[in-house]
């Protein structure tokens, strides 16, 4: 009795390695479900079937049903280990082919790192009630319910439109962000040369994080550098609208120090501030284990 007919265009041994499972499976159980693969250009042929004798204790519709469903979920995960990655890589190179190939391939990991994140459900819809997966799933059960043959090339083209969305959705954040990590790294650059040029003002500076991640600076003498002088040093990099963060970077790169020691770090609520220093100041960053500074801090905790 003929069970299914899968049509590949490539990678029959992947897809053959996926059922191996369901094969044994049934095996273990007496049912020798017979594999046999050929090739009709363009296809590939994984054909199944299974005499009717050998099913034994299973009525032969419920066999039947029970073996497409399983088939069912190896060619979901045939799709996402496989396919994905080929489809990811044609969208991007249909697509963004502005981009040259090294920025393609920074793109296409900057996609794969959004789809490997952990505690991230891929296939979360953007209402966030549903996701792809059941319904990928779903739609290949009903395929196979009804028909004996699946092109899957045709399936995942014609049939899985909300799957390739979602791929054109994740790979449209991985351009973002690619783009965005781009013009930091611009900027970055920028205010290190700012860095260079700069002549330096102190050897030594402390920055002693407080509460509401405000900050002070002491020079190497622990003498307090107040925020009338700060704000003065800074004017040349800011406008309006100074916040903390930008107060902070544009006073310590007109001052130029030789060495930056942070305090108190563990106050940081967010430490985005430290990432963007220390790749403006990648050598003269320094952290402070415990101070007058810092035991402060701890002893307030205490109480």
């Amino acid at each position: 009795m003929n069970l299914l007919s899968i049509l590949a265009e490539k990678s029959a041994t992947r897809i053959q390695e996926k059922i191996q499972s369901i094969l044994e499976s049934f095996y273990n159980e007496g049912i020798n479900i017979e594999e046999r693969i050929y090739y009709i250009e363009p296809f590939y042929y994984l054909n199944y079937s299974v005499p009717t004798k050998s099913i034994k204790d299973y009525p032969i519709d419920d066999f039947i049903n029970i073996f497409k469903f399983c088939v069912a979920n190896a060619l979901y995960e045939y799709i996402r280990d496989c396919e994905e990655p080929n489809l990811i890589q044609h969208i991007i190179s249909t697509n963004y082919c502005c981009f040259d190939i090294g920025e393609r391939v920074e793109i296409y990991r900057n996609c794969l790192d959004i789809l490997n994140k952990k505690n991230m459900d891929r296939f979360l819809s953007k209402d966030g009630t549903s996701d792809l997966k059941p319904k990928v799933l779903q739609q290949l059960g009903d395929h196979l319910k009804n028909n004996t043959e699946i092109n899957l090339s045709g399936f995942i083209l014609f049939r899985l439109k909300d799957y390739l969305l979602d791929l054109d959705a994740t790979i449209e954040k991985a351009v973002e962000n690619f783009l965005i990590d781009r013009e930091y790294n611009e900027f970055i650059k920028l205010l290190k040369y700012f860095v260079d040029i700069q002549e330096s003002k102190f050897d030594t500076v402390h920055i002693v994080f407080d509460e509401g991640a405000g900050f002070k600076i002491y020079d190497q003498h622990n003498d307090l550098l107040d925020n009338s002088y700060i704000k003065n040093v800074a004017v040349e990099f800011l406008e309006d609208d100074i916040n903390q963060d930008d107060l902070l970077i544009s006073a310590l790169i007109t001052i130029a120090p030789k060495r930056i020691i942070i305090h108190r770090l563990s106050i940081l609520e967010d430490t985005g501030i430290i990432d963007a220093l220390q790749n403006i100041f990648p050598e003269k960053m320094n952290f402070c284990n415990g101070c007058k500074w810092c035991n402060v801090h701890v002893n307030v905790k205490k109480e």
